[in-house]
């Protein structure tokens, strides 16, 4: 490093004045982002020599650092505008510059002895809590991954294909759980939770063959986007960007928007019934309150400190695989509907279909599935990598769509047997009443606050990692505010809007209903995109592009999403709303 203080140093230093942007070649100062960091002000000392410079980034979440004189680096001359100055900081100095907490290394999938004085239900709860990417858990693999390397490598380089298989031992098959497993489960969020809940009591069994099918192409959906991220090391929005243009990429990441907007008022609306069964008080008196509680976790906290709460609040819908038997469903019909289709063409059957769908299918899990998988860390080769995560994503959808079979089977035997509509949250909760009475709406309302807390931060951190991707700026959870701040702002947007469709006054049920209805029109158009780049040789390579039989389940699922999309329009059009 050039002396600061020789006579062309201190040429260059006199250079330097407030508004004069600043590069770090080590440590992030967020120099590609919305706001650039600049020179806020130079202090100087008794002797009228440059001290030090205070760089002030970013706007809304505003940061100052102290930046040494003797870490100047050079002037950069800059033709079109200020000129820059290029710092090198220390490990120390730089501190400010990285995310908050310690990285933690990377579990070994050998690794015996994690929690050895915790008892077993503990221990897999914290095993399952540390290793699936909810939005903390994601902050946490993108530290890992950002301290083990500045940019991220392919996969060939963390295990090129020719390198032997991992063993692994089937005691610590729990622990390969990762981003699959998390996309199933959350799927099951609290207003699909309703929409599966109301499936159930206006068409009875008559659409658990959809259940059926959309399982495996659910798996062939997670799966492609598994691929896509594993191989790329990119995410969605990025690598349309970077191939079909921005106009793709912002296509794709309107979607998204729409629907996560959708589905965060919805989920909103959902914790504030939740709680209004618990306290009697109007749900509406809750969206506010929970929604910046929930901004501030996201932003500014590390969210493991309570994700095993809310994991254990969402366990609640378990229960609904025992009241499934207790409440004494006609099995007959039951099996007859789930493997023999039988067709409705009514509008409260195309819509609840559509609604269906998109519970299942839903575009911010194809979105978070291809981020989830490029942080996750998995054992082996590529190919073994691609196995692991196949296995992991098979265990999120079968126990994910388990779980909402089970809804519907149990909205059908209570609800829809005795011609009972869901009107409300309470109404949605008589369906466990078989199981546990009284207590039916209690549980159902933890379930609800559990599913709804977990599902919301995740639907904002998606639909910021498709518009910043889109746009090319720095993604991640794993950044502070101030070093990613467009990310954080647009997440705070996404907030805002959603806040304000939870408080137009549409009827909860209803909003939480057709938010995933909005979602089953929108998905197939992501699913058409992920056919395209996961057959894309140049983005894939020949060796790792989607098999044909993903790729014909891709299409197959497009299809029928399309097909019944058309049919809602059709109904929409010709006043078959009744």
């Amino acid at each position: 490093m050039d002396n600061p203080y020789n006579e062309q140093g201190k040429t260059k230093a006199e250079q330097l004045e407030p508004g004069m942007q600043v590069e770090a070649t080590e440590g992030d100062l967020g120099e590609a982002d919305v706001s650039k960091p600049k020179i806020e002000r130079i202090e100087r000392d008794q002797n009228g020599e440059i001290e030090k410079v205070i760089v002030k980034k970013g706007v809304l979440f505003a940061k100052e650092i102290e930046i040494p004189a003797e870490r100047f680096q050079e002037i950069k001359q800059n033709s079109h505008g200020p000129d820059t100055l290029v710092i090198k900081a220390s490990e120390q100095e730089i501190d400010n510059l990285k995310p908050a907490g310690p990285v933690e290394q990377i579990n070994q999938v050998d690794n015996e002895g994690v929690g050895q004085n915790k008892g077993k239900a503990n221990r897999l709860l914290d095993e399952v809590s540390q290793n699936v990417p909810t939005e903390s858990g994601l902050r946490k693999l993108e530290l890992q991954n950002n301290a083990g390397s500045a940019a991220s490598p392919t996969p060939d380089e963390q295990n090129p294909s020719g390198q032997a298989d991992v063993k692994i031992k089937p005691s610590n098959m729990l622990k390969l759980l990762g981003p699959g497993f998390l996309a199933g489960m959350a799927g099951n969020d609290a207003s699909a939770v309703t929409a599966y809940s109301v499936t159930g009591a206006k068409t009875g069994y008559g659409q658990l063959w959809l259940m059926l099918i959309s399982t495996p192409l659910y798996q062939a959906s997670q799966y492609a986007c598994s691929r896509i991220g594993r191989i790329t090391q990119k995410g969605l929005a990025e690598i349309l960007r970077e191939n079909y243009g921005a106009w793709t990429a912002w296509g794709a990441s309107l979607i998204l928007i729409i629907a996560n907007i959708a589905l965060i008022a919805a989920d909103l609306v959902a914790v504030g019934s939740a709680i209004e069964l618990l306290t009697g008080l109007s749900w509406g008196w809750f969206v506010l309150p929970v929604a910046l509680v929930l901004w501030y976790i996201t932003v500014y906290q590390n969210f493991e400190a309570i994700k095993k709460i809310f994991l254990i609040l969402s366990l609640v819908f378990v229960t609904y695989l025992v009241t499934a038997v207790l409440s004494k469903p006609d099995w007959g019909q039951v099996l007859s509907n789930t493997f023999i289709p039988k067709l409705d063409f009514s509008f409260a059957a195309i819509s609840s279909a559509v609604a269906l769908l998109g519970a299942t299918i839903s575009p911010y899990n194809l979105f978070w599935q291809v981020q989830g998988e490029k942080e996750e860390k998995r054992p082996g080769s590529t190919k073994q990598q691609l196995r692991i995560a196949s296995w992991d994503i098979g265990s999120g959808v079968i126990s994910g769509n388990l779980i909402a079979y089970a809804i519907i089977v149990c909205t059908s035997a209570t609800l829809f047997a005795h011609h009972q509509d869901i009107n409300t949250a309470a109404d949605a909760a008589k369906s466990l009443e078989p199981l546990l009475g009284a207590f039916a709406k209690y549980l159902f309302a933890f379930g609800l606050i559990g599913a709804g807390l977990i599902a919301i931060p995740i639907l904002l951190a998606s639909t910021s990692y498709a518009v910043a991707g889109s746009i090319g700026w720095p993604t991640g959870l794993s950044k502070k505010p101030w070093q990613s701040e467009g990310f954080y702002i647009i997440l705070t947007i996404a907030l805002v809007v959603g806040i304000g469709v939870a408080l137009t006054g549409l009827d909860p049920i209803q909003l939480m209903f057709w938010a995933n209805v909005l979602n089953g029109v929108l998905a197939p158009v992501l699913v058409i995109l992920l056919i395209l780049v996961g057959n894309n040789i140049k983005i894939m390579t020949k060796e790792f592009r989607l098999s044909r039989l993903n790729t014909l389940a891709l299409i197959i699922t497009a299809v029928i999403m399309i097909v019944a999309t058309s049919l809602l329009f059709f109904g929409l059009l010709t006043g078959q709303t009744n």
